[in-house]
């Protein structure tokens, strides 16, 4: 196995070198350009590893969308970013939890609230905590930066897959500017967005946004025709207030709040009798309210030899939700099963101080230290019954302690400390040769308590398991010409352990271990055709130990999370730029991935083990006898050969405009493919619960500028209305029902933007 492994990681590693090597022959670099001259494809700044360079120049697997670029594509939130980014796959888990995984490295225990996603979300620098915020619009963002494969070292842990980072704009000193924009479209939809600067002073300015969004749902209860899912009713505010006293100093103040209250994500059981993706036969009202606040204080200082930024942060997320946890009515499930309240809620402070090498220093380097607290708190109440008269209906002021039907109560709260330390800096050898080397030091503590059904289930829960993780990073970077990029990293990512919520288990255990990531990337950066194109390319090979993943336990409410000890996964990816003419340009980007469970590994899958129990039940044994219990632990499998979930074979897509002038306008028209490959949802493999099937879908765009102010576009999403399959969820609790959410259907939304 080890030579097979070995074969493997030179074979792909050595993809982009033999590409590369195509890409700068004699030929190609004899190409000229033709009577009309082509303009070079737009150099984008990047923020990449806490310092500004381009993105040609960054030598590691990172792609930038601009603000313009997500609005073309409609993409709005996280969720829609799907097929846009090599290696990234974006799944809801739920209805309300959005997992998202850079090259299969994700978040297979979002049902527990101790554990930490494996790509981490950053606005502005600030780390977004937890994954039930990240359910928040995209606003005023200028550009959104995605870093592939792990940062362990400047970013620290959870950012094991790697980072999506959200630039937003920042007020302008300059002059009174702004934009008011309107939208339309099918399912009644509406949106209104504005934006205004305002400098009040020479070195004060404001900046305040507002968006309203709101469109009625894609789907609908057949139960309840008139309570539509998959609806938006969102808002956002924003205001920043900048000072820059001096040229060497500035002060940028942010607060923003989002709030969503919602019917909640159509999950259709895959045994709903209804064929129609959109209709779903369930009888209980889904309800979903985010509500999600930061406040962040930035400070920077600017040195002759240094420059010093402070970044303090605040953040406040609630998270109630209503769920028909059986996915069916009683009619077709026979009984019912109701989250009536499913809440997270999420308090957290941050603070970083680091301090970098000024742009265009010899070396460049960054020193900093990092503090994070985070209190999370979950609240689960859930009714289980047959009788006629089920609590589908029941009044929302009804207390949580209501005792008709009640099937089961948590309480658990966790109180995490994370210290850190890091650095790193890039030595140039020659004039074309440097190297990146850099290390991070992280404390983590954890303190939890846990009360399931006030001790029905086991007595109350204390634990504190710490871990103090080293990760880092090595980077060999060559310039093969001036356009022409090679790179060689390894670098370890960590994602930390965390806490059970069970007490007297039969083999899972109270605590699980961390993640750990080596990761060995081969890659290139080049630009072509004087400018006119441009092709990225990345081969790795991950060594991947202690998967975390969501396992039951023989003994009814005792599953948590437990560890799968290896797996390997390894890929090429691939994006590119081509400005065909002045007016043409074509853009696309692709991803092959693969990976394997390397050793023996015994897994108990919680819908086989439910399926005993029913069994067991039918011959008149009850959930904790122990003829039902060992039918339960005889149920596990050998999870080695195994493929890691949310592994597409491949995916990609690729996007084609076309810019022309009337007169003194604009008319911009574009049209984009994209394809997501089927994949594994989680590691047990089950074709009928885990393989969520591959989907492709066109969209159209076209925008109309005059006047340099006025702007009308047309977009069209999902053009042939495909109901292609986000995600496939095995609830690992309650009824352990398998469900799956489709992508938004055919969306024609029109708008009319007037910018000053």
């Amino acid at each position: 196995m080890s030579s097979r492994k070995s074969s493997l990681r030179s074979a792909y590693l050595a993809a982009p070198a033999i590409i590369l090597t195509w890409g700068v022959s004699p030929s190609a670099k004899a190409q000229t350009l033709t009577a009309e001259a082509a303009p070079p494809v737009d150099e984008i700044i990047v923020t990449g590893e806490k310092r500004q360079t381009s993105l040609q120049h960054a030598p590691l697997a990172i792609t930038a969308l601009t603000s313009e670029a997500l609005a073309q594509a409609n993409i709005r939130q996280l969720s829609d970013l799907n097929t846009q980014v090599p290696g990234l796959t974006i799944a809801k888990n739920g209805g309300y939890t959005r997992v998202m995984s850079i090259r299969g490295i994700g978040f297979e225990t979002s049902d527990n609230i101790s554990s930490q996603p494996g790509t981490s979300f950053h606005i502005d620098g600030v780390y977004i905590s937890g994954a039930y915020s990240l359910g928040m619009d995209l606003i005023d963002v200028d550009r959104l930066e995605v870093l592939r494969g792990p940062q362990g070292t400047v970013f620290g842990q959870s950012a094991t897959g790697g980072v999506i980072n959200a630039i937003t704009h920042k007020p302008s000193l300059d002059r009174v500017q702004g934009s008011v924009e309107a939208a339309t479209g099918n399912y009644d939809l509406y949106h209104l967005t504005g934006v205004l600067n305002v400098p009040l002073t020479s070195n004060l300015a404001v900046r305040v946004v507002g968006d309203r969004f709101y469109h009625k749902g894609f789907a609908r209860q057949t139960d309840l025709p008139d309570y539509r899912l998959d609806d938006a009713d969102r808002y956002t505010v924003k205001a920043q207030l900048l000072w820059e006293p001096t040229d060497n100093f500035r002060l940028l103040l942010t607060g923003q709040h989002f709030e969503a209250n919602e019917h909640g994500a159509a999950q259709k059981n895959i045994y709903d009798p209804n064929p129609n993706p959109r209709e779903l036969t369930q009888d209980f009202p889904n309800r979903y309210k985010l509500n999600f606040t930061l406040a962040d204080l930035t400070a920077e200082w600017s040195l002759p030899w240094a420059e010093i930024k402070s970044i303090t942060a605040y953040q406040r997320m609630r998270n109630p939700n209503q769920v028909d946890n059986d996915r069916l009515d009683l009619a077709s499930a026979g009984f019912y099963d109701n989250l009536k309240d499913w809440s997270n809620f999420i308090d957290a402070y941050s603070q970083e101080f680091n301090i970098s090498s000024k742009a265009g220093s010899p070396i460049q380097w960054i020193v900093g230290a990092y503090y994070l607290h985070e209190k999370k708190t979950w609240h689960i109440v859930e009714y289980v019954g047959t009788d006629a008269n089920p609590v589908f209906n029941l009044p929302p002021n009804l207390p949580n302690n209501w005792p008709y039907n009640l099937d089961y109560t948590l309480d658990t709260t966790l109180r995490h400390r994370s210290y850190a330390i890091f650095g790193q800096a890039t030595v140039p050898i020659t004039s074309r040769l440097r190297i990146t080397a850099g290390g991070r030091y992280t404390a983590e503590r954890m303190s939890n308590y846990t009360d399931t059904d006030h001790g029905l289930y086991g007595p109350p829960i204390y634990q504190h398991p710490k871990f103090n993780p080293v990760t880092g990073k090595i980077n060999i970077e060559f310039d093969l010409t001036p356009r022409n990029l090679i790179y060689a990293s390894v670098s370890r990512g960590y994602k930390p352990g965390g806490v059970n919520y069970n007490s007297t288990p039969y083999f899972v255990g109270l605590t699980y271990k961390p993640e750990q990531v080596i990761a060995y990337e081969l890659g290139s950066k080049n630009r072509f055709l004087d400018n006119r194109a441009t092709l990225n390319l990345a081969g790795f090979y991950y060594d991947y130990k202690n998967l975390q993943y969501q396992q039951e336990d023989p003994i009814p409410y005792q599953g948590g999370v437990s560890n799968i000890p290896k797996a390997y996964i390894y890929g090429v990816e691939a994006e590119g730029a081509f400005a065909i003419t002045q007016k043409l340009k074509l853009s696309a980007n692709g991803t092959f991935l693969n990976g394997r469970m390397t050793e023996d590994y015994d897994a108990l899958d919680p819908s086989a083990a439910h399926q005993a129990t029913l069994q067991a039940a039918a011959l008149g044994y009850g959930p904790f006898d122990e003829y039902t219990i060992l039918l339960r632990a005889a149920q596990v499998r050998n999870t080695k050969g195994n493929k890691p979930p949310k592994l597409p074979g491949f995916q990609g897509g690729a996007s084609l405009s076309y810019t022309t002038d009337i007169g003194s306008d604009q008319l911009l028209l574009r049209a984009d493919y994209s394809f997501r490959g089927h994949y594994n949802y989680r590691i047990f493999n089950d074709g009928v619960l885990d393989k969520v099937p591959s989907y492709s879908v066109v969209n159209l765009y076209g925008a109309y500028t005059f006047r340099d102010r006025w702007q009308v576009s047309l977009n069209i999403s999902n053009l042939f209305d495909k109901a292609g399959v986000n995600s496939r969820y095995s609830n690992p609790f309650g009824r352990f029902t398998t469900s799956q959410e489709y992508i938004p259907p055919r969306q024609v939304i029109g708008s009319v933007k007037y910018s000053f």
